[in-house]
């Protein structure tokens, strides 16, 4: 049986999917709080809803008509985790990708994300989009 914080975390995680297939950079920002972080694969950190959401529309026209679908979600306290499959066109190459990963999230009192800490295969992620 769900708690009540893991159903709050489930719904989040699909409503941050559908914003993403949904290709709306401003509603997947929503989803953080003001200040709230994102780093992927421990890259470049992007700091509040509007660096976020830049980050996202980056990603958008990388792959137009991207689609997220939500597998899992796991929380404890006030962290969650997503586990989430992408899967899109490449607009430069053409070629079809399809990208397992999760996000770690950290939450603030209001369920809004603090930090989150994404992570997948840039290996494989490479190597698709190089058709290969």
């Amino acid at each position: 049986m769900m708690t009540d914080k893991a159903k709050l975390v489930e719904q989040m995680a699909i409503e941050h999917s559908a914003a993403w297939t949904e290709g709306n950079a401003e509603k997947i920002a929503e989803l953080f709080a003001e200040n709230g972080a994102i780093t992927v694969n421990g890259g470049e950190i992007h700091i509040g809803r509007a660096a976020i959401a830049e980050n996202a529309r980056e990603l958008l026209s990388t792959f137009p008509g991207l689609v997220v679908h939500h597998h899992q979600t796991c929380h404890a306290g006030d962290r969650a985790v997503f586990i989430w499959t992408l899967e899109g066109k490449h607009a430069e190459t053409g070629n079809h990708v399809t990208l397992p990963g999760w996000h770690e999230w950290e939450l603030d009192d209001s369920f809004k994300v603090i930090r989150c800490r994404g992570f997948f295969d840039a290996e494989d992620f490479e190597r698709q989009i190089a058709g290969k």
